[in-house]
């Protein structure tokens, strides 16, 4: 059971922990109070909208992992193919080697699809953006970068669903292998 005087961020934490495992729709309150060890009262005392707010949280905490250690790997001084290949492996880090689910898939369905899917396409399109420029940087025309980069998040959120239904990571570990390939073609060679 946790502490009452969990921070906040451990508190998102865990709640982020309850999205990935049950889904929007699936982490009730009582499932959250429980990821937590945390009362109803006291969740709503951090989160005073409740589940919405908790979702929004725990998109932002990823977001900013994101932001400060997957990002930079795209805009750094290395060769194209070294810098998909450092984003792969930060992507691997971030997933544990394919075994967590991305709440962009957990969050895109049903009622959560209704509520994020605006803010998660923004973030999709922001990406796609970066991994365009990475394969416009090694020499890849403007319109193929663009269809690259949308094959590549493809590749990745794909990945991810089908680990996650044959509970094996082999499927996401061969697209992180093969990232720097599926971004920019032979150039990454």
């Amino acid at each position: 059971m946790a502490s009452p005087t969990l921070t906040r961020d451990e508190v998102i934490e865990r709640i982020l922990a309850a999205f990935r495992r049950f889904g929007y729709e699936g982490s009730s309150l009582s499932r959250l109070s429980d990821a937590t060890g945390l009362g109803r009262s006291s969740l709503y005392h951090y989160f005073p909208n409740g589940k919405e707010d908790m979702a929004s949280a725990a998109m932002a905490s990823v977001g900013a992992w994101v932001t400060h250690n997957v990002l930079p790997t795209l805009t750094g001084s290395e060769l194209p193919a070294v810098r998909a290949q450092q984003f792969a492996g930060k992507l691997a880090e971030f997933y544990a080697n394919g075994m967590t689910p991305c709440l962009t898939d957990v969050f895109t369905i049903g009622e959560a699809g209704a509520l994020f899917q605006q803010h998660l396409g923004s973030r999709m399109r922001s990406l796609m953006a970066l991994l365009a420029a990475l394969a416009e940087d090694a020499g890849i025309d403007k319109v193929d970068a663009a269809i690259r980069a949308e094959n590549a998040v493809i590749a990745i959120q794909g990945s991810l669903v089908v680990s996650r239904a044959l509970g094996s990571n082999g499927p996401f570990m061969r697209m992180v292998e093969n990232f720097p390939g599926i971004l920019l073609g032979e150039s990454a060679a």
